[in-house]
């Protein structure tokens, strides 16, 4: 068994070291954060691919009637519409991520309190004198 002081994995039952905040691994912390942050960046997405697909229409307004007679208009036109596609599936998809992953940021923020509390409820208290460094095997 390795001594406490020596690096390695430690249990959540065990006492926190001195100075520590509880028994396990900042490591393992779990947090909406992530989550949260997803669920805004696939807002910003979806508004940044509407105000693209808003450009992009205005880019080619009057193409059609501009170079009536090229061989041009047909490929620029087909061009417009595969990307007016791609950008409305990505502005649709991000758009219906939202609400998932804000419901997945709640979801792990009140795992995380079931589990602190717990695991709070198995920590040995202070006033029973138990240091809680019991070792394999005792």
């Amino acid at each position: 068994m390795r001594a406490s002081s020596e690096p390695g994995m430690r249990l959540a039952g065990l006492a926190p070291e001195p100075g520590g905040s509880g028994g396990g691994s900042a490591d393992l912390k779990q947090s909406e954060g992530p989550w949260t942050h997803a669920a805004g960046a696939v807002v910003e997405l979806r508004s940044d691919t509407n105000a693209s697909l808003g450009q992009l229409e205005s880019a080619h307004s009057g193409v059609d009637t501009n170079t009536e007679g090229l061989e041009t208009t047909a490929a620029l036109s087909a061009v417009l519409y595969s990307w007016q596609q791609r950008l409305k599936t990505v502005r649709d998809e991000a758009g219906n991520l939202e609400t998932p992953l804000r419901q997945v940021a709640k979801d792990h923020g009140e795992l995380e309190n079931r589990q602190r509390a717990k695991f709070s409820a198995l920590a040995p208290t202070p006033a029973t004198g138990d240091s809680g460094a019991h070792k394999a095997g005792e």
